[in-house]
């Protein structure tokens, strides 16, 4: 078929579809794969373990702690070293969880990311440095 203005035109419209079809996939994609990362992230926990095990943290990222256990073992402790274990375990829990929280993000979001950057430097700048970074 010949090119006319009519035939051009008639291109150039079916192709400005075939983009917004693409684009509006690509954005009903991305809001569920965000809806999807928002609730991985709302419900992701962590437990951390005290290094002789006399105490069993869970947290969210969000810092809510959802569990505390004692051993048998956490008698033998005075109750301010045990206040101490408690807290530094309470602690990595929400530490661990943030970071997996982190980590979900990125795999959604990309690394490059500025909401990833900004919430990764938040959680560094409350926890300290991912431990698994500092081992690279």
């Amino acid at each position: 078929m010949p090119m006319t203005l009519e035939t051009d035109t008639l291109a150039a419209l079916e192709a400005a579809r075939t983009r917004v079809r693409e684009q509006t996939e690509r954005a009903r994609t991305a809001a569920r794969d965000a809806a999807r990362m928002s609730e991985d992230v709302r419900t992701l926990t962590r437990t951390a373990h005290s290094p002789g095990g006399e105490v069993s943290v869970t947290a969210q990222a969000s810092g809510v702690v959802e569990g505390v256990e004692l051993s048998p073992r956490a008698r033998e402790w005075d109750v301010a070293a045990l206040s101490r274990l408690l807290t530094d375990t309470i602690r990595e829990a929400q530490r661990s969880a943030s970071y997996a929280a982190v980590e979900r993000m990125t795999d959604s979001l990309g690394d490059g990311s500025p909401l990833v950057a900004d919430i990764r430097d938040r959680v560094a700048a409350q926890y300290g440095t991912d431990p698994r970074t500092e081992l690279r």
